[in-house]
């Protein structure tokens, strides 16, 4: 009695290889097709650094990132499309999209820059477009100091200088941007020598 030959024909084994290949470069090429398909990513602009509104915008204030925002690209500033004289109405983090929303070609704003040192020091977290509220104690007889009261609420800053060098002992000169009406305020107590000083705002940012 003869034995069956259970051995699979050499035939059929290379017809299994080649439909099992065929099958993994099909997959392959789905998975690559899958992945293109939804490839949309574009150039956008990104702050190369913080900058509070009303900063003006040139090529340095931005970098180029690749994005995909779908639909909503036509939302965000690109590269080429900032105008001259341009300047941001909101203040910005460094890596966030510009809001082609967020800037105008001239600066919509009825506030000024003062310049001014806190008698508090601000938390070292602090930076420009941050919003701080500013408190005056007014010089009273013998310097002494009445109990301060808010001056001016949601100042926002626009730098901050570090004094070096001889005036290294000195407070923080800090620019900020307050209401035209708090002006005459701030510099009669500047040149009354009151005690003006600054609490940060809490928000998401600087928490």
């Amino acid at each position: 009695m003869k034995i069956a030959n259970l051995k699979m024909p050499l035939r059929l084994r290379r017809r299994n290889l080649v439909l099992g290949l065929c099958l993994v470069a099909v997959s392959i090429a789905g998975v690559w097709l899958t992945v293109e398909s939804n490839n949309h990513t574009e150039e956008f602009l990104v702050a190369s650094k913080s900058a509070a509104s009303g900063s003006p915008l040139t090529a340095s204030n931005f970098r180029v990132a690749r994005m995909n925002l779908s639909g909503s690209g036509d939302l965000y500033l690109r590269p080429g499309q900032i105008g001259s004289q341009s300047y941001l109405l909101t203040a910005v983090e460094s890596g966030q999209l510009i809001a082609r929303a967020s800037i105008a070609t001239s600066i919509i704003d009825a506030r000024e820059p003062v310049v001014i040192s806190s008698t508090m020091p601000l938390p070292a977290s602090v930076k420009p477009g941050d919003a701080v509220d500013v408190w005056v104690s007014r010089s009273t007889e013998n310097r002494r100091f009445a109990l301060p009261v808010k001056l001016v609420l949601g100042a926002e800053i626009v730098a901050i200088t570090e004094p070096t060098g001889m005036l290294s002992e000195q407070a923080q000169r800090v620019q900020i941007l307050v209401p035209a009406a708090s002006v005459s305020q701030i510099l009669d107590a500047i040149a009354s020598k009151d005690a003006l000083s600054m609490v940060l705002q809490r928000n998401l940012g600087n928490d």
